[in-house]
């Protein structure tokens, strides 16, 4: 590969993964979003996102230097280019992935807090009194 099929491998490579980190931004922050706690949604996506884009980055800078067995320059340009699709594509999922396993936790965490908030606070126990017959205790209720 040339050096010009080389810089335009990077640069459509890095345009892709930059172009699908904005993605998961924009959607992780809608799909994370939580009115009780408005900062928290937003970060997770950051965090993921970021860890998103540098392994990414980090499998094309991996398999740039590859000399593929395509005859062409083209040929080995869009070959490289659909492992890097294929590598986005394993990554985003991965990515969807992680993100719904943090949404489905926070659900619990809420789910968890909404029911310690609605429990009463102490139930009144019935009184009891002894049975005449039995000489055992029975409910008044």
């Amino acid at each position: 590969m040339d050096t010009d099929s080389y810089i335009t491998f990077l640069v459509f490579a890095a345009l892709l993964v930059l172009i699908d980190a904005a993605v998961i931004t924009i959607s992780g922050r809608k799909y994370l979003r939580d009115d009780n706690h408005p900062g928290i949604g937003l970060a997770a996506s950051w965090l993921t996102t970021t860890l998103f884009t540098l392994i990414v980055l980090g499998l094309v800078a991996l398999i740039s230097p590859l000399d593929l067995p395509v005859d062409g320059e083209l040929q080995k340009l869009v070959t490289k280019l659909g492992v890097v699709l294929l590598l986005l594509a394993a990554a985003h999922a991965i990515t969807m992935g992680v993100l719904g396993r943090y949404r489905g936790e926070e659900r619990q965490e809420h789910l968890a807090e909404e029911l310690t908030e609605k429990r009463p606070k102490a139930v009144p126990r019935a009184e009891v009194t002894p049975s005449l017959e039995r000489d055992e205790p029975y409910s008044t209720v």
